[in-house]
């Protein structure tokens, strides 16, 4: 019988009904196997970011000694155009970090431009205003309405820097620089023939308080910047940068499209051919986030901004220039994921595997091994860098490795967020050290991610699975880390207020 008598008659319902049936099959299939397919393109995606960071780590212990810079390198002609965008910030905290701005010595001709954008009470901004009017060298602008929030802030900036001036170098609101920074800089620019340098973030008041956290943070410069140098792959990370303002205009100034506006910058100028470098040599200091709602915020901009520059790397949206080579493609990746993580969707697997178990299904125990063995993976990836580098005495590693944990959540949460559209929201973080007092006061992630693992924990033990009890408890070790971490920015705020006083 072929097609067209089989589908007349009372004989034809037979087809509809089949593909009834058909679609009924594959939608109950997917409905089982969705925790499977969820585990497995998370385990997948870890394994990606893990191997990033397994390169990051190889090359940067493999030594990056640099260009050996002299302090009279020839640096001839350059004119430096400093900008310092502050939004809301403590006035002592921003006159702070001008006056060492003024106290450069030996350093090429430069300006400093202040640009405060959308403090709304002008008696934290006035200070600051009076203070430029008497230094020569300092310009202030307040402008209402930015849009674009730092970004747009440096824009504006950017288009009031004086005709010859040949670099911009953006320093950040709370950092102190040493009086060499221009010094430096210039030296750096002039022995390396890069278009921008990177300098490292530092952190000042350290010795003791806030070591372990200050150590976390410095491991983006310990590991992916240093290797990112092996092949001119070095991104920007938004204080302590100078960049060739010919560069800078070419390549459309900066972009508000993701929260991290400095490595998508650095992106666009790596693929538009011009070069950048990571110097090593730590010119400033500026202060660690002081409460762990602080902390929690900030790794949330940062994940999924870079999230954000790296899906529009992938989509070709950066730049319409060739892509560069691999070298540099795969170094420009460890630096943008190096905060993400694919936690949340391999926890999502597990409480749908753990509902699916209670039923009796067969595809749950798979999709549980799987999202518990992604988890490990997210776990031993935030940890064995920071172990293996041994940068530190025993109590600042743990420190550290405490803190990476308990930002798991959140940069899970941020990773996701990341990959959606619509417009990210820059937070500055709170640097107000007279209302930090470094609670311990768990942001919604953690809370979650907690409440999440108990359930799994109790669930696990009921039904005899490892994997729903080990994936509880591995959800639960943020949130005990959290304390560890509360108690160091609590004791470095603390240091703080003491040498304010």
């Amino acid at each position: 019988m072929n097609l067209a008598s089989f589908s007349k008659g009372p004989e034809g319902s037979k087809l509809p009904v089949t593909l009834a049936l058909l679609g009924a099959l594959c939608l109950v299939s997917i409905v089982c196997l969705y925790p499977v397919i969820l585990a497995t393109i998370s385990f997948l995606a870890q394994i990606s970011l893990f191997i990033l960071n397994g390169i990051a780590a190889l090359l940067a212990h493999r030594g990056d000694a640099g260009i050996p810079v002299a302090m009279e390198a020839q640096s001839e002609g350059l004119v430096f155009s400093v900008h310092v965008p502050t939004h809301d910030e403590p006035p002592h905290l921003v006159i702070a970090t001008l006056a060492a701005l003024r106290a450069q010595k030996n350093a090429p001709p430069y300006e400093v431009i202040v640009i405060d954008n959308n403090t709304r009470d002008p008696a934290v901004w006035l200070p600051v205003e009076h203070w430029c009017r008497e230094n020569p060298l300092f310009r202030f602008l307040h402008r209402e309405g930015v849009v674009g929030a730092k970004a747009g802030a440096l824009n504006i900036a950017l288009a009031q820097s004086r005709p010859d001036a040949t670099h911009i170098v953006t320093v950040d609101a709370d950092y102190q620089v040493q009086p060499d920074f221009l010094t430096v800089a210039a030296a750096e620019i002039a022995a390396r023939r890069v278009d921008f340098v990177q300098f490292p973030q530092a952190y000042r008041c350290c010795d003791a308080a806030g070591a372990g956290i200050a150590l976390e943070l410095s491991d983006y410069f310990d590991r992916h910047a240093r290797a990112a140098n092996r092949a001119d792959a070095m991104l920007l990370t938004g204080t302590l940068s100078v960049i060739r303002k010919e560069a800078l205009l070419q390549v459309g100034g900066w972009s508000a499209r993701t929260a991290t506006e400095d490595a998508e910058l650095g992106l666009r100028l790596g693929e538009a051919g011009f070069r950048g470098a990571f110097a090593r040599q730590v010119v400033g200091r500026g202060l660690l986030p002081l409460t762990l709602n602080a902390l929690h915020r900030q790794r949330f901009r940062w994940a999924s901004g870079n999230m954000r520059t790296l899906l529009l790397w992938l989509s070709g949206r950066t730049t319409g220039a060739a892509r560069p080579r691999l070298a540099r493609q795969v170094l420009a990746a460890t630096q943008l994921t190096a905060w993400v993580n694919f936690a949340l969707p391999a926890a999502l697997a597990l409480l749908i595997s753990a509902v699916q178990m209670a039923a009796h299904v067969p595809a749950g125990a798979q999709g549980a091994a799987i999202a518990f063995a992604t988890l490990l993976l997210v776990m031993a990836s935030a940890a064995i860098p920071l172990i293996v580098a041994g940068n530190g005495s025993m109590a600042h590693v743990a420190t550290a490795v405490s803190t990476r944990i308990a930002l798991l959540p959140t940069a899970a949460a941020a990773t996701v967020a990341g990959m959606f559209p619509g417009v990210q929201v820059f937070r500055v973080t709170p640097k107000a050290i007279c209302g930090a007092r470094g609670k311990a006061d768990p942001p919604v992630a953690m809370i979650v991610a907690s409440v999440f693992g108990v359930g799994l924990v109790a669930a696990g033990l009921a039904m005899g699975s490892l994997p729903l009890a080990g994936g509880g408890v591995l959800l639960l070790l943020p949130l005990l880390a959290a304390g560890l971490t509360a108690r160091g920015l609590a004791g470095y705020a603390s240091v703080l207020r003491m040498r304010e006083a």
